[in-house]
């Protein structure tokens, strides 16, 4: 009996944990009160659109994925300025992909906009968590083969980068004020991304 309680117990604690950290892809009430918007539905890719390879992108069990036959990027269809911006993506440790932030949907996104990089191996010194060209984050590695959380705030030229509850960024710049959210793939680098959700910031 004592051991049937044990177990009991364990499923208890693993039902409410689950339930604190929420279902992926969805908004809680608190969010929705917020003003957070859902950015993926976990069910297709309405509101974004594959720029290149468009056949590499495709959502698998409520994650987008990318099978990286070629480099390619995943954009939104909407533009956005000030924001806080949380999402989760995983791959292997070697992994080399990234967030475009404020990119424009013709060009090179990492042009027109801002690299948030993925990748700690960046020749150059701009790894994980650097907004390549621009300016460098702190030393870290990403989580291999499991979910990493990035939550960024940008605000004017203001930057705030933390991953996994690690702050990597906190810097200025101002080259790109507006412009799309997207996701980078390249050749023989799958990479996935789910719980995209974005608070606009009002001013």
């Amino acid at each position: 009996m004592r051991r049937f309680i044990f177990a009991a117990g364990l499923v208890v604690m693993s039902a409410g944990l689950a339930a604190a950290q929420g279902r992926p892809n969805t908004l809680t009430g608190k969010e929705s009160r917020e003003g957070w918007k859902l950015l993926f539905d976990g069910k297709s890719l309405n509101g974004w659109e594959p720029h290149a390879g468009a056949e590499d992108w495709k959502v698998e069990d409520g994650v987008i994925v990318c099978a990286a036959t070629g480099p390619s990027w995943l954009g939104t269809s909407t533009s956005f300025s000030d924001y806080v911006l949380e999402l989760q993506f995983r791959g292997s440790a070697k992994v080399n992909s990234g967030v475009f932030l404020r990119s424009q949907k013709e060009g090179q996104p990492h042009i027109t906009g801002y690299e948030l990089q993925i990748w700690d191996y960046q020749p150059a010194g701009y790894n994980t968590g650097s907004l390549v060209g621009s300016v460098k984050a702190s030393p870290t590695k990403i989580i291999a083969n499991d979910w990493n959380s990035y939550k960024v705030t940008a605000e004017g030229d203001h930057f705030l980068v933390i991953l996994n509850g690690k702050t990597l960024l906190d810097a200025h710049d101002s080259k790109h004020a507006s412009g799309v959210i997207g996701f980078q793939c390249q050749k023989n680098n799958p990479i996935a991304f789910r719980n995209i959700k974005l608070l606009p910031i009002r001013k």
